[in-house]
């Protein structure tokens, strides 16, 4: 099969799409189907991934001129597909195909209008409040192009129960499947770690919902010299979280690194003894399914699917949402006094991700839901 992949973050970028979607494409490689990957990018110049036929738009374009070209080249790309996965890039896909009447898998990640408002400061309202929403006429012609694209498609996958409840609660839907996030499991041996320093570690986009000012202020109130906090991610809140650093003083404690090659943070996680997670939505977040792997006791807010990972606090610790700088600081200082508790939590995630967030496992679940298309 020819199948084309539309995504709107793709490597060196940071975040969950960037993660999933060149291993998936590898998977459907191997298993014999031509691949063709079409994103957005800051940089053309960049070298594709290895394997992989990557076809890079310049995010920074005038937005229509850019969605224009997004359009134009998935359908010169899909006119060859018999099958387009779209992780990304939905409504441009849902456009082209208005042309190309071919196939579509969607896979559903979260609600980028809503991520759009909500990171912009254009509403307070939580990811399932935003959806009742409907008196604001910008809002409502977005979500309307969002539905619309979504129910265009053939075939939906969500990886947790609450985007799955989300798609189906838009109506009109012929499939929708819940499909795992998935990831290749490491073997360790990691033991309850009381050393004296205690390493946290925030993986992340640096954008408003992620909440980490909220973690850094947690970290000024505690004002633990044996707290050494660092955050990896790039984003709009990057220049803010650096002057909130300074100005609560805690540059010893706090470190911004800016973005990391994902083949580099497993030797960050390798060194945790926490990591830390306050957003106001995720979807079901590849960061926490490497600290999992990595046998890293989690701190988390309940949002989307990380209430399902950590199974209301069995597998981890929960704060709630939304959360605030008090409670985190509290929780932070709780799991570094009991590391035992937290390692056994840990280990809990770890037996669980290994039965159910196996990537061969479930990137076979997905090769069977696009192949099974070509069958019919």
């Amino acid at each position: 099969m020819n199948i084309l992949i539309t995504v709107g973050i793709f490597p060196p970028d940071i975040g969950g799409p960037a993660v999933f979607v060149p291993k998936i494409a590898k998977h459907l490689l191997n298993q014999g189907h031509e691949i063709q990957i079409i994103c957005l990018a800051d940089d053309l110049s960049v070298d594709n991934e290895n394997q992989l036929s990557v076809r890079r738009i310049k995010r920074s374009t005038n937005l229509l001129l850019r969605w224009i070209k997004t359009v134009f080249l998935i359908i010169k790309y899909g006119r060859k597909s018999d099958v387009v996965f779209v992780n990304g890039l939905g409504v441009e896909a849902a456009i082209a195909n208005i042309f190309l009447k071919k196939r579509i898998v969607r896979k559903i990640v979260g609600d980028p209008v809503w991520e759009r408002f909500y990171n912009k400061n254009k509403t307070k309202k939580n990811f399932d409040d935003f959806q009742k929403i409907n008196s604001n006429w910008n809002i409502k012609i977005q979500k309307l192009l969002r539905n619309w694209s979504i129910i265009s498609s053939e075939t939906i996958i969500t990886p947790s129960n609450n985007l799955n409840k989300f798609v189906n609660d838009l109506g009109s839907i012929n499939n929708v499947l819940k499909i795992n996030n998935g990831i290749e499991i490491v073997d360790l041996e990691r033991k309850a770690q009381p050393n004296k320093i205690k390493n946290l570690l925030v993986n992340s986009r640096l954008v408003v919902q992620k909440n980490i000012d909220l973690v850094i202020e947690a970290i000024g109130i505690l004002n633990d010299s044996r707290l050494k906090l660092e955050i990896i991610g790039e984003g709009t809140e990057f220049q803010r979280l650096n002057e909130l650093i300074t100005n609560l003083e805690i540059q010893n404690n706090v470190k911004l690194l800016g973005k990391v090659d994902n083949n580099s943070i497993s030797k960050y996680l390798e060194k945790s003894h926490l990591f830390i997670q306050a957003s106001d939505y995720e979807g079901l977040p590849h960061s926490i399914l490497e600290a999992i792997n990595y046998e890293v006791p989690i701190l988390s807010t309940e949002a989307g699917g990380c209430k399902d990972l950590l199974h209301n606090g069995d597998r981890g610790f929960i704060i709630s949402s939304p959360p605030n700088k008090y409670q985190i600081a509290e929780s932070i200082n709780f799991i570094i006094n009991n590391s035992t508790s937290a390692h056994q939590k840990a280990l809990k995630a770890k037996n669980y991700i290994r039965e159910n967030h196996n990537f061969p496992t479930q990137a076979q679940l997905y090769t069977e839901v696009i192949e099974r298309l070509e069958q019919n």
